[in-house]
């Protein structure tokens, strides 16, 4: 679904830079008067907007820039994305994110769009979580989703990512938020990841960049507004003392969310920054329930794992990644097993939520195995 004000929208978003495009779309009678603006009225807009004043924008740049978003809009189709801009009304646009400050002027996405419109919990994290974190992201994840609760992260390495796939093996929806367009997945290690997720009904990769777009220092920063701006609260798992996930928790708090934050040992990296949010504010959290019990209508569902049991060879390539083994090339050479062997029970693992990548080659066990799990 393209919006009706779709062109209009990333016709606006792509004005010259210095030209406020918010300040802009609060002067609009209607948006619609964008694709067929007079000069005079598009001279009269600049002047009236405070960023704008002193500039100009000639009529023929105007229509290029048209056209430039009737391009964008074919892509768009191409890829079967939707486009929803914050000209839509509340059955489209989520609301929550409409009442931030600056929400994105559109939002491109792959999926089921209408997954913005429901209640959702933010969980984010470090890049290099432990592997204690990654299961904690993974199983708040699943029953956070169990509870009633879409999960909204970013798409990153390490917590972001166990976020996402505990919400998916718990059968729950989830949301991608970017820090590129959605034609360009970073990482690209997670294209799989952002696949599901858009595919059968599973949720929504979405952004507020324009297709091919890449990752900046800048990018992400100014996506985590999003995440937060989409939640009812945000959940920080594991924080690092100038993690990102920082920001995201900042932004929670100028938007009125509710922020949580795992406790950790004080002599880890990795927990210098949820420490410190706990110390300013942070509810602590140890349990679902802890988060629940802040956010009104929900229940806590009951916990569940995966039942069907490992395999002999699924259970010592697990038990030596607990060892230290984080590796395809360090497993194959402790247990003397091939390339194609250990990568076949990394995936396997991997799909059933029992494992996670912490990158391109580092793994991690997520939940303690039995040879009857």
């Amino acid at each position: 679904m393209i919006s009706p004000f779709g062109r209009a929208a990333l016709a606006l978003d792509l004005l010259p830079l210095g030209v406020c495009k918010w300040d802009l779309a609060a002067l609009l009678e209607t948006p619609g008067e964008l694709e067929a603006v007079s000069q005079e009225r598009l001279d009269q807009l600049l002047y009236a907007s405070p960023s704008a004043r002193g500039k100009h924008v000639s009529l023929a740049e105007w229509n290029s820039v048209l056209e430039k978003a009737d391009t964008e809009i074919a892509e768009l189709n191409s890829l079967g994305a939707s486009l929803i801009t914050m000209f839509d009304g509340p059955e489209t646009y989520p609301g929550r994110l409409l009442e931030c400050y600056r929400p994105p002027v559109f939002l491109q996405i792959l999926g089921d769009a209408t997954v913005l419109l429901r209640d959702c919990i933010a969980i984010v994290g470090s890049r290099k979580p432990t592997p204690e974190g990654i299961r904690a992201a993974s199983d708040f994840a699943g029953q956070l989703a169990a509870a009633g609760l879409v999960v909204v992260s970013g798409l990153a390495y390490g917590i972001d990512k166990a976020a996402h796939v505990g919400c998916l093996d718990a059968g729950g929806q989830t949301i991608a938020v970017l820090g590129s367009s959605i034609d360009e997945i970073y990482p690209t290690i997670h294209v799989p990841i952002a696949r599901s997720i858009a595919q059968n009904n599973r949720g929504a990769v979405i952004s507020e960049f324009h297709l091919h777009m890449q990752p900046t220092v800048y990018t992400f920063p100014q996506r985590n507004r999003v995440i937060s701006g989409l939640s009812l609260g945000v959940l920080v798992v594991e924080a690092a003392k100038e993690s990102g996930s920082l920001i995201t928790a900042n932004f929670a708090l100028e938007q009125n969310r509710e922020v949580f934050a795992i406790p950790g040992s004080i002599y880890a990296p990795q927990h210098v920054g949820t420490n410190a949010l706990i110390k300013s504010g942070a509810k602590l959290v140890q349990s679902v329930q802890d988060v629940l019990d802040e956010l009104p209508g929900f229940k806590a569902a009951p916990e569940e794992h995966p039942s069907e049991a490992l395999s002999q060879q699924e259970l010592t390539i697990a038990g030596c990644i607990q060892t230290g083994c984080t590796s395809v090339d360090l497993l194959c050479e402790r247990l003397a097993y091939t390339a194609p062997q250990v990568l076949s029970v990394l995936t396997s693992l991997e799909l059933r939520g029992l494992l996670v990548r912490l990158g391109p080659d580092s793994f991690a066990i997520v939940q303690p195995l039995q040879h009857g799990h």
